[in-house]
């Protein structure tokens, strides 16, 4: 659609959560205070799939950390306010976890998490990159994101995590992709260290045995605090190719 100038000569969109006509605010992607914060070279939508758009197979520099402009101011205060403080902290854990660990395989990691908060923040991160809308528009996701404390999340949907120190980054909200084993699969990909998060809409992730399953942390009440040992496995992102990490060797 046409983008509509308001009386501040500001354009106008759809906002990716909502879905009401806004000027649009910057959100990081991960948040700001998840180490999102320097000077970054990244390809989105229109630089990997959009062959006409004069970006198409290039890298942009953005200045500001990674992000895009997605969400209506209300939603940008109102998500912000609920779940990044706790995302942000799940994540400065991960990452003294990661320092830490001396396995160059699996890394355990003891949190002490608001587990509600973070998938929430989670699902709202791949809602934002997928500049197709479609997992906005799967049932039940917009309610789930914008009540605070729904903890009814949405049917069909699994959330995965992995460790990830690579420099290549995978920021795909949504895409179709085909699997050897598993056929056509709907799958979104975000990789911004210490951690890798794999969504998936009714289909298996591409390595079940390596992606640890969080999905659950969506049964806890929202702003519950509790512990967590989360184990979770190396992959290597080196293109941007969903699913294929060049640590591990696909065997049918």
């Amino acid at each position: 659609m046409s983008l509509i100038k308001n009386r501040e000569n500001k354009a106008k969109n759809l906002c990716a959560l909502c879905g009401k006509l806004d000027v649009l605010s910057f959100e990081h992607l991960p948040p700001q205070c998840a180490f999102n914060n320097k000077p970054i070279l990244a390809q989105g939508h229109n630089e990997l799939v959009e062959e006409q758009n004069p970006m198409f197979g290039k890298y942009r520099r953005s200045q500001r950390g990674y992000g895009k402009y997605s969400l209506c101011k209300s939603c940008n205060n109102n998500t912000g306010n609920w779940y990044v403080k706790d995302f942000c902290q799940f994540v400065e854990q991960g990452m003294v976890s990661l320092k830490n660990n001396t396995s160059q395989w699996v890394c355990e990691s003891n949190l002490l998490i608001k587990p509600q908060n973070v998938i929430k923040q989670i699902l709202l991160m791949f809602t934002v990159a997928d500049a197709s809308g479609v997992i906005a528009n799967l049932s039940g996701v917009r309610e789930y994101l914008l009540e605070r404390s729904s903890i009814r999340f949405p049917r069909g949907i699994r959330i995965y995590l992995y460790s990830n120190v690579s420099v290549s980054k995978r920021m795909i909200g949504h895409c179709i992709a085909y699997h050897p084993l598993h056929g056509i699969c709907q799958w979104g990909e975000i990789n911004f260290k210490p951690f890798g998060y794999f969504f998936t809409y009714d289909s298996p992730p591409p390595y079940c045995e390596l992606m640890a399953d969080v999905t659950g942390f969506s049964e806890s009440t929202y702003d519950h605090e509790r512990p967590v040992i989360l184990r979770t496995t190396y992959l290597e992102v080196e293109n941007m190719t969903i699913g294929h990490y060049s640590n591990v060797k696909f065997e049918e």
